[in-house]
């Protein structure tokens, strides 16, 4: 074993697939628990049509990241994820969607 050995592992191209798809699994049940409006209509900012997963490469190897929101136009799951207070200072709790996709795809 040498000292760089985590990059030369995560360098691999076994190392992207893995890391594509766990990224994919994570991104699958933040799609599936993310709120919607409307079971009927599809409108273009519904949450889950802006969560993606990608896969790039950095100087230690693969990463994989989920995306939420990429559009600037859409910026509302953040306020569905963690809460906000309305004009009146009402407060609107979160739904922590993200966070509980993410405690279901750990590894225990």
């Amino acid at each position: 074993m040498n000292r760089a050995w985590e990059k030369e592992i995560l360098s691999l191209p076994q190392a992207r697939e893995l890391v594509e798809l766990h990224t994919a699994d994570v991104a699958a049940l933040a799609i599936k628990e993310s709120p919607r409006a409307s079971a009927t209509r599809g409108n273009w900012n519904s949450i889950k049509k802006h969560i993606e997963a990608m896969v790039t490469f950095y100087d230690q190897g693969w990463y994989g990241q989920v995306v939420v929101e990429f559009d600037r136009e859409v910026r509302h799951t953040m306020l569905q994820e963690r809460g906000w207070r309305d004009l009146k200072g009402r407060r609107h709790p979160g739904r922590f969607f993200l966070k509980e996709a993410l405690a279901k795809a750990r590894v225990e």
